[in-house]
């Protein structure tokens, strides 16, 4: 049975319009009431005539920079790290809590424990779902990693299944990302053609196979429980939280979330062995990240060791120091403002937040001095008054507050952190509690921007 994103899109491509015909048509065939398939259409910016977000185009550069180490950009397809796993199974789990992984999509968590959770679960129907609604301005990570190594993807995945005993998986891709989709979907053909994916994959006695799940233009389905409920067929509004997902998550069963280029990482960690995986990068933070460097000279994206300095790497894509205001790190949207100050600051989670900011999505926006950061964040609160899901208060009338306060240019500070403050505290979901978060730290960096308005 297909999701009803993907029976909404298929009636959605036909016309380019869901009317009643269509939604009855998706309610007959997928059993669901035709108000669910009604109020899951109407969420969505793609079915509802609202705008899909815009796409970062940073791209690879054909040759690395000298800085660079592309491990995860430069895998081969031959799905040897798949090959091992199925052959020791019960090394796998090992092998990945050894590595010292952690997620790679903001929260840094150790992927072997969350990994444990869901593979210590006597349930014997789990699941393994990619998160790739990759909508953070000025982010492309993980549309470059679908892109140029979509094996990587799914052999991740597959060796993820295997170790926490699911046989099935779901990326779930960004309405705005066709071309990623594509590709991933072609490279899921050729698996199941090979013996990678299906029955017996490589010869054994594993069944895994992946379904790809378009997403209908929502920024707040990054969230993962919002993604759930999206698959689900629900409206894609985050859950609160616990139960977790590795416990209870998709249809109610034990399921891994997991980051793009986390479980791209996986088949590095089967084919070199955890201590060479562990060889680059730091002790808290092994192996590299993927990174897209815009306001440079030479915007792009970029693979480099954790642990690097922020001084080498824009540097190396033609920086002028002296006209930098600020570096926003982590994400497009939520990234943390930090000054030029900092750039002696490394590359990895620790780093980050001793120089006051987060690694987040691992993105790095330059602010030249020239650029007002009031117009900055205005740009920012608009984008998530615009995308919040408005489930719930704080976060659907604040965000707008926010947003029309700096749009008319007619606030106070005190009223600006007053009202970061509240919706930090009080929105029910990571999106709204982060949602002031570049506010915040760009008042407390340039404060006399903001009481010249």
């Amino acid at each position: 049975m297909k999701t009803l994103l993907s029976l909404l899109e298929r009636e959605y491509e036909k016309n380019g319009v869901l009317d009643v015909t269509a939604l009855e048509a998706v309610a007959e065939e997928s059993g669901m009431p035709l108000s669910q398939v009604a109020g899951s259409a109407s969420f969505y910016s793609k079915f509802n005539g609202g705008h899909l977000g815009s796409v970062c185009r940073c791209e690879l550069a054909d040759e690395p920079l000298s800085v660079e180490n592309r491990r995860i950009l430069s895998q081969d397809n031959g799905y040897q790290g798949l090959r091992l796993a199925v052959s020791n199974p019960e090394e796998i789990l090992g092998a990945v809590t050894e590595s010292g992984l952690r997620g790679r999509g903001g929260a840094g968590f150790p992927v072997g424990l969350k990994w444990k959770t869901t593979k210590d679960c006597t349930c014997e129907e789990k699941y393994v779902v990619i998160n790739a609604d990759e909508g953070e301005p000025d982010t492309a990570k993980d549309r470059i990693i679908m892109e140029m190594v979509p094996h990587a993807v799914i052999e991740g995945m597959a060796i993820c299944g295997v170790c926490v005993g699911a046989k099935k998986g779901f990326i779930y891709i960004r309405a705005e990302y066709p071309e990623a989709k594509r590709i991933v979907e072609a490279e899921i053909a050729r698996a199941r053609e090979v013996g990678c994916l299906g029955s017996h994959i490589c010869g054994s006695h594993f069944d895994f196979d992946i379904e790809v799940v378009s997403g209908a233009g929502s920024y707040v389905c990054g969230e993962e429980t919002a993604l759930l409920s999206s698959i689900e067929g629900q409206r894609g509004e985050p859950r609160l939280k616990p139960p977790y997902p590795g416990v209870e998550g998709l249809f109610g069963k034990p399921t891994v979330v997991n980051n793009v280029e986390t479980i791209a990482n996986v088949p590095l960690i089967l084919t070199l062995g955890a201590e060479e995986y562990r060889s680059v990068g730091t002790e808290k933070n092994p192996g590299t990240k993927v990174i897209t460097i815009t306001g440079a000279e030479r915007d792009g994206v970029y693979e480099i060791e954790l642990g690097t300095p922020l001084r080498t790497i824009l540097e190396s894509v033609g920086c002028d120091f002296d006209d930098i205001k600020a570096l926003q790190i982590g994400g497009g949207a939520s990234g943390i403002l930090i000054g030029p100050e900092k750039l002696d600051a490394t590359l990895d989670i620790e780093g980050m937040q001793s120089a006051g900011g987060s690694l987040g999505a691992g993105s790095i926006r330059v602010i030249h001095k020239s650029e007002s950061l009031v117009s900055l964040c205005s740009d920012i609160a608009k984008f998530f008054s615009e995308e919040s899901c408005g489930k719930c208060t704080p976060c659907r009338f604040t965000t707008k507050k926010i947003s029309d306060l700096l749009e008319n240019g007619k606030f106070s500070l005190s009223e600006l952190e007053s009202l970061s403050g509240y919706l930090t505290d009080s929105a029910r979901c990571a999106f709204g509690q982060s949602a002031s978060m570049a506010l915040l730290s760009a008042i407390r960096l340039c404060p006399e921007e903001f009481e010249e308005v």
